[in-house]
């Protein structure tokens, strides 16, 4: 099994946000109301429910994550209306759902590319605030020794292709 992809926190927390988000807009969106305390809860809930199902390798893909947020947009639509006996829709329906066919497939592109260049920045960061690993290989063999009276000292450095260095 391989390690989880750096990005993939980012596009958990993305895909738990944008989903309620969404969601809750579209629907003050048709009925022109806000949605009550509960609809926002189950929202929420719904996002952060999706956003574990974001799974790496495959959850980094722009396809898979509008997937997860068109599924978000049906339940999340209907479930902001919960407790709201005034849930109604007026005529703004066409207008929400030319929205959604906008801004789903965006924020997928956008919470993707966040979550690669969350992973890159990392890998960076990772690769310059860590100190290099000194590693002692022992002496030179007695026919080396003639030459070269040292013992090698092989550093890890930056990056895999560093050099050794002498002591």
């Amino acid at each position: 099994m391989s390690a989880p992809h750096p990005g993939l926190p980012a596009l958990r927390v993305g895909v738990a946000v944008a989903v309620p988000v969404l969601a809750l807009t579209a629907h003050g969106m048709a009925s022109g109301s806000w949605p009550t305390s509960a609809g926002v809860m189950v929202c929420v809930a719904l996002g952060a429910a999706l956003a574990a199902l974001v799974g790496a390798p495959r959850g980094l893909s722009p396809t898979r994550t509008a997937t997860l947020l068109a599924v978000g947009q049906v339940i999340g639509h209907p479930a902001a209306g919960v407790g709201d006996a005034a849930a109604g829709h007026s005529a703004h329906v066409g207008t929400m759902l030319a929205w959604h066919a906008v801004a789903v497939p965006a924020s997928a592109v956008l919470l993707v590319l966040v979550a690669r260049c969350y992973a890159l920045v990392t890998a960076v960061l990772q690769a310059v605030a860590s100190a290099p690993r000194l590693v002692v290989v022992g002496a030179l063999s007695p026919f080396l020794e003639q030459w070269w009276p040292r013992t090698v000292v092989v550093g890890a450095g930056v990056g895999p292709r560093a050099p050794p260095v002498l002591a």
